[in-house]
């Protein structure tokens, strides 16, 4: 599985936006679905705590949903990269 904080950055690390943007679209598709994977286990986790005032950082939802977000857009590029090249050879 891919390590989450390559792309969004542990606890005290901040990775800044244009950063994420070039890790996600450097990772290998195998990467990027272990990371989405991993992230929506961690989202589900988190929303969990929140609902129980036990999120220690509630801002770190919002992160993971919005790289959920950018993995599953890069995804989709690459799919319709790839059938575009399909048609046209």
């Amino acid at each position: 599985m891919a390590d989450l904080n390559k792309f969004l950055g542990s606890g005290g690390t901040n990775v800044k936006m244009k950063d994420q943007r070039e890790r996600v679209r450097e990772a290998s598709e195998d990467e990027l679905r272990g990371a989405l994977d991993e992230a929506q286990v961690e989202l589900l986790h988190l929303r969990t705590q929140a609902i129980l005032h036990q999120a220690a950082n509630p801002m770190r939802i919002r992160h993971v949903r919005k790289m959920v977000a950018r993995i599953n857009t890069e995804l989709a590029a690459r799919a319709s990269k790839a059938t575009a090249g399909k048609a046209t050879v």
